[in-house]
């Protein structure tokens, strides 16, 4: 795994994530990009499945079942891992309510 000296990216074998803005991240699987809402302003991030939504174009009928979002979702964890410590992340299970 690669991280940049600013850490707004983080690269690996099957994945990258960039920050562009306080507000959102980039995430990538190959030629696929999804956009994810995600305020890094605040002072813990909660990351649920309702957060992966679609690929851009032209990969947006592409489906993303649970198991992939979970998946999309650990991996946003561990880019967060490098920037804050354990008890700033919130994880959320498919189907879990608040």
């Amino acid at each position: 795994m690669h991280y940049s000296k600013n850490y707004d990216m983080i690269c690996a074998e099957d994945f990258k994530i960039s920050i562009t803005h306080c507000y959102c991240l980039e995430y990538y699987e190959g030629e696929k990009k999804m956009m994810i809402e995600l305020d890094f302003r605040e002072p813990y991030y909660i990351l649920a499945p309702e957060l992966i939504n679609h690929w851009e174009k032209p990969y947006e009928n592409i489906e993303i079942d649970p198991e992939k979002k979970q998946r999309i979702l650990r991996n946003i964890r561990e880019y967060l891992l490098t920037r804050t410590i354990p008890s700033r992340i919130i994880m959320k299970d498919i189907g879990e309510v608040e």
